[in-house]
Order: structure tokens, then C-alpha cells, then sequence
């Protein structure tokens, strides 16, 4: 299966030449993009290069968050519990330690969490103005996706209003 994702994936690259401006997520949903300077495939990243930020995409695989740990099963309630601490609490403590360190690790501001719903799809993330960077996870019936926005905070923004139906 997750050659199957993998295929996909390099599918919807070369999609995105012959349809400019709109990357296909999944059956229900797309992200609309402005023109980059650069598009670049590397393993399970797709990376949008702009003149002052960038954007990165990947599919979550739970058997490969953490060496030695498999989160399957428990992938969308661990991701959710980074930026929802009352999520974090009903962990094992082993694992309430891993989500809290991974939180701190991304340098969540505390109550600054997007949560969004698109179709059936939810979003969650938040922006770290310190780092200069936000996460954007979407959960969708087909995969979680991570979003990486290494720029500005409007420009993170940007990057959730562009996510729509298909």
C-alpha cells in the first residue's frame, strides 16, 4: 500500500504541469498554488520554492514517524495530540512524553491552533513566529498529509485558504 502512495504521489508531480496552479491531494480535495521558481520530488516530499518561503508536502507514514515505533492506528490521535495537549493526557505516559517533546521540538505557541474542516477533511497546525515556520496537518478519508510552510505567517495562511473541495 504504500507503494501505492508512493506512485501517486510521483503521479501528482507530473500532474502539475498539465494543471498549473492546482495540486490533487486526494479524491476530495486540492491544494490551489501560486506559480513557484522551483518544484522539486525528493523520496515522499514535494517541495514549492518561492522567492522568500517555501512549502513542503508529505504523506504521514506511521510505521516511519519514529524509528521503532508504529504508530498505525493511533497516527491521527497522536498528530492531533501535538497541538491538543487535553489529547496528549489519555496517552500511555511513555507516549505523553514523545508527543509532549515533539510539540516543544516545533515550538507550538499555546492557543494558537488552527483547527479547520474542508469537506470532510480536518486541519489542523499552527505558525511559529520565533521559527518562522507552521505545520498544517489534514486528515482525509485516503492519508495524512503534512504541510511545512518555512515563511512568513500570512504566507502560512495563504497555504490553508488555498486548500479546497475538488
Amino acid at each position: 500500500m504504500a507503494l501505492s502512495r508512493m506512485a501517486a504521489v510521483v503521479l501528482l508531480l507530473f500532474t502539475v504541469h498539465t494543471q498549473a496552479g492546482e495540486l490533487v491531494l486526494s479524491q476530495n480535495l486540492k491544494l490551489q498554488y501560486s506559480q513557484p521558481n522551483l518544484i522539486s520530488h525528493s523520496s515522499n516530499t514535494l517541495i514549492l520554492k518561492y522567492d522568500d518561503w517555501v512549502v513542503s508536502h508529505q504523506l504521514v507514514d506511521p510505521k516511519t514517524v519514529y524509528t521503532r515505533i508504529d504508530l498505525s492506528g493511533i497516527e491521527e490521535q497522536y498528530i492531533k495530540s501535538l497541538f491538543l495537549p487535553e489529547i496528549r493526557n489519555t496517552f500511555p505516559e511513555w507516549l505523553q512524553s514523545l508527543s509532549a517533546e515533539q510539540a516543544l521540538q516545533f515550538d507550538l505557541p499555546v492557543a494558537a491552533v488552527t483547527q479547520k474542516q474542508v469537506g470532510n477533511a480536518k486541519l489542523i497546525g499552527t505558525y511559529s513566529k520565533k521559527n518562522g515556520e507552521g505545520y498544517l496537518y489534514i486528515f482525509d478519508k485516503a492519508a495524512i498529509h503534512q504541510f511545512r510552510v518555512i515563511g512568513s505567517e500570512q504566507q502560512y495562511q495563504q497555504i490553508i485558504e488555498s486548500i479546497k473541495e475538488r
